[in-house]
């Protein structure tokens, strides 16, 4: 499923589609696209993935850890393997670590360092909205809680906007 998301030809896409909305648009617009949006989605899931492989790693951790968790939903049984899922999200963390540094790279070839240290220097929003909203259409989002925004998500995305700018070469 992550080689689908992530495949090198689609980043190769995303990558042609900012050059061409630089062509249109010009480089702020372009840059919000590729690395407001499509890097960070990219680096998002990258953090998920890593995050839940820690939380995992530590319930391991405990003497009480037992991998196999039964739920009942109506009239069902739901059985979860911790260990199975901890294993997979493994698997998808690496390689949508490898994504990242493949799109890093043809980021970096696309667009000059100092474009894509402006990009960062101009704090870009993040995510799908950052860049297709006027600040009163983006204000309207949030003000009716269609954009997930509290000082969870304000964290998380620091936290990622500084990963992004280690693979971008922007700190």
């Amino acid at each position: 499923m992550w080689e689908v998301l992530f495949n090198t030809r689609r980043l190769k896409e995303w990558v042609a589609a900012a050059k061409k909305i630089h062509a249109r648009f010009g480089i702020e617009k372009a840059l919000e696209y590729l690395i407001g949006e499509k890097f960070y989605r990219v680096a998002l899931m990258l953090h998920y993935h890593k995050k839940l492989v820690g939380m995992i790693a530590e319930q391991r951790k405990k003497p009480s850890y037992n991998p196999i968790i039964e739920t009942k939903y109506k009239d069902r049984k739901i059985v979860t393997d911790m260990d199975e899922i901890y294993e997979k999200n493994i698997v998808v963390a690496n390689d949508t670590e490898e994504a990242l540094t493949r799109f890093a790279t043809l980021i970096k070839e696309a667009f000059e360092p100092y474009e894509i240290r402006s990009c960062f220097g101009s704090n870009p929003r993040l995510g799908i909205h950052g860049n297709i909203r006027t600040d009163e259409d983006y204000d309207f989002l949030l003000s009716k809680g269609a954009v997930d925004h509290s000082i969870g998500t304000e964290v998380r995305d620091a936290l990622i906007l500084g990963d992004m700018m280690k693979y971008l070469g922007g700190s």
